[in-house]
């Protein structure tokens, strides 16, 4: 029985490769002698020697170091390569650096799925890095704190009908405000459609009740209104003067009782984020515009004003 084996894939090393330099070029050993000593098969040594020959001027010997060379080049081809282009890596960028999702970016390329596209992210081979992506932290889900209201402003939202629970009939508004800085200042009035997802922002002169029924009746001449979800906040405590539609309030502590609304609010983020100390009108719609033309992958990457049209 023979003295040695071969273990699959455990390739020879330098190491081994000036072991075998040393054996084969000053001791003379044969084939069989290195292999058995390397414990590998004498095929393996017949081959590498043939691989590392160097021509002298009068012979020719085995060079462990060209040996090397030529593994690591042949290695180099192993495997996938990389479909990253410079072009694919110029559109990818741009568009993270626009504020889209790697969702959005991907309906734009070809030949890619969105694992890809996070993997060159994690590798580091993009221009833009993990921390550049919309939101790169996710939390877990808050469980349901049913807390009733200090002050109950109007209908609870356990009685809000099934239909507008399974967004099955359109005209059914999420409403909430968002706060540019501490200091009393301009604040933003956002409503989101719960079927389409549309959004309807506005610039208003600070947190109170008057500002949010003032903008509302404006909006009233424009928009269809059957019902609004709204917080506890004590600027929608007098949404009834303003509406004639149902109001219903969600519960304390549960904000995602909102889910639309308040992932509309974290696009928002990425234009006016917290400290903002000025915004104007025209560039709160320039938001609400990109908004509702930004695709959404369960519309099958149709647009909110798509959707609101149809509605």
């Amino acid at each position: 029985m023979q003295g040695y084996f071969n273990t699959k894939g455990k390739e020879l090393t330098y190491t081994e490769r000036q072991l075998i330099e040393r054996w084969h070029n000053k001791e003379k050993l044969s084939n069989r002698r290195i292999a058995q000593r390397l414990n590998k098969a004498p095929q393996t040594i017949h081959h590498e020697l043939k691989r590392g020959q160097v021509q002298l001027k009068t012979k020719t010997k085995y060079s462990a170091h060209q040996a090397q060379e030529f593994h690591s080049a042949n290695k180099s081809h192993c495997g996938r390569h990389s479909k990253l282009t410079s072009t694919l890596n110029e559109t990818i960028s741009a568009g993270v650096r626009d504020k889209k999702s790697l969702e959005v970016i991907l309906q734009e390329l070809t030949g890619v799925c969105l694992r890809t596209l996070y993997h060159w992210v994690d590798k580091g081979w993009l221009d833009v890095k993990y921390h550049n992506l919309l939101y790169p932290h996710y939390k877990k889900a808050k469980k349901l704190r049913k807390t009733p209201p200090k002050r109950p402003y109007g209908l609870s939202i356990d009685q809000r009908p099934e239909k507008i629970n399974q967004r099955e009939a359109f005209g059914h508004w999420e409403i909430d405000t968002v706060l540019l800085t501490k200091e009393k200042n301009d604040c933003l009035l956002t409503l989101t459609e719960r079927q389409t997802r549309f959004e309807i922002i506005r610039l208003i002169p600070d947190k109170s009740a008057q500002s949010v029924n003032t903008a509302l009746l404006a909006l009233q001449e424009k928009v269809q209104f059957e019902s609004l979800t709204s917080d506890n906040g004590r600027e929608f405590a007098r949404l009834h003067e303003a509406v004639t539609c149902p109001v219903y309030y969600c519960h304390a502590y549960a904000s995602f009782e909102r889910g639309s609304n308040e992932n509309h609010n974290r696009m928002i983020r990425r234009f006016l984020p917290k400290g903002t100390k000025q915004t104007t009108a025209q560039a709160v719609a320039q938001i609400e515009t990109w908004m509702n033309r930004y695709p959404r992958k369960m519309f099958k990457y149709q647009t909110p004003l798509q959707m609101y049209r149809g509605g």
